[in-house]
């Protein structure tokens, strides 16, 4: 078994020993999401897609919303928050991964690439897009920026294409550890213990593993399409802390972009919408149609109040 494996000391990491050692970070199973009435489609294990049917926008125009979503979550959770976008006629693509992926970055970065892959098929690839994601969502997406950037000839219209992004509690590669050992196990000797592993293998792998994190974290600062975007965060979230959060949207004001955010004095990691529906769709919804992504329908200034720098 994983536990009783014996490691030999590491002298040089390479990413050879990196997946054995993880083995013993992590004991527990991680079962599938439960179905829902939705009936996504589902196109691999880390994607599905729900398409809008009844919507009164054409295909190749309405925009697709690529949702990538925290660490573990269920479907009928995640799910909530791709209705409310089904509701206004919008394509959603819903994105996961795994910890052992999320710890393990060429695993992550072969999900971007069949992202990459089906918002630029025949079929979408002009369809506007909209990107919302939850905690390590930011992750994510950062290592979609890289894959941007980085092949300008299949990527060169997404500056025109994204036409915003929203993140819910962003994750700094710093929080990682820790949040990993909270997204896992409820209890909290198991939590520490975890988070020690973690950041010993983060240390003991900066060449293979944690370059990678730091790629996507400057590419995720920079906003290199200088997308307008909407934060959600809070005061009280240890794993997205607001110091960092609050440094990425002085950083994205400074460069010019746009930017619309709410924080909350107690709400805990991505339980914002639970805890305050109201502001929280207010806030979505006059930033939609800050970015003309939706007709204008009311004013509600608690909602989309601007970040101070």
């Amino acid at each position: 078994m994983a536990l009783t494996r014996t490691v030999r000391p590491l002298c040089a990491p390479s990413l050879n020993n990196a997946e054995p050692f993880l083995s013993i970070v992590f004991t527990r199973a991680f079962s599938a999401p439960a179905a829902t009435e939705m009936k996504p489609i589902r196109i691999n294990e880390n994607m599905s897609f729900r398409p809008a049917y009844n919507s009164h926008l054409e295909p190749n125009r309405r925009p697709i919303v690529l949702m990538y979503g925290w660490l573990v979550a269920k479907s009928q959770h995640i799910h909530k928050y791709g209705d409310f976008y089904l509701g206004k006629g919008f394509d959603v693509l819903h994105i996961k991964i795994n910890p052992l992926q999320l710890l393990w970055p060429r695993r992550a970065q072969a999900v971007i690439g069949q992202t990459g892959d089906f918002i630029t098929d025949k079929s979408r690839c002009t369809q506007p897009i909209l990107v919302h994601g939850f905690s390590v969502g930011g992750y994510l997406y950062g290592e979609m920026l890289v894959k941007f950037v980085s092949d300008p000839q299949r990527f060169g219209n997404m500056k025109e294409r994204v036409r915003g992004q929203i993140f819910d509690s962003p994750v700094d590669v710093k929080g990682i550890p820790y949040g990993v050992g909270r997204a896992v196990t409820p209890v909290p000797v198991l939590q520490k213990t975890i988070t020690f592993g973690l950041d010993t293998y983060l240390k003991l792998f900066q060449q293979s593993v944690l370059q990678y994190y730091k790629r996507s974290s400057a590419a995720f600062y920079a906003n290199p399409l200088h997308s307008p975007s909407l934060v959600f965060y809070s005061k009280r979230d240890l794993i997205g802390a607001p110091g960092p959060i609050e440094d990425v949207i002085r950083g994205w004001k400074e460069g010019g972009a746009l930017v619309h955010s709410k924080c909350w004095e107690d709400t805990p990691h991505v339980g914002h919408f639970k805890y305050h529906p109201v502001q929280y769709i207010g806030a979505l919804n006059n930033f939609l149609t800050a970015i003309g992504l939706q007709p204008e329908l009311m004013v509600v200034k608690e909602g989309a109040e601007k970040a101070s720098a």
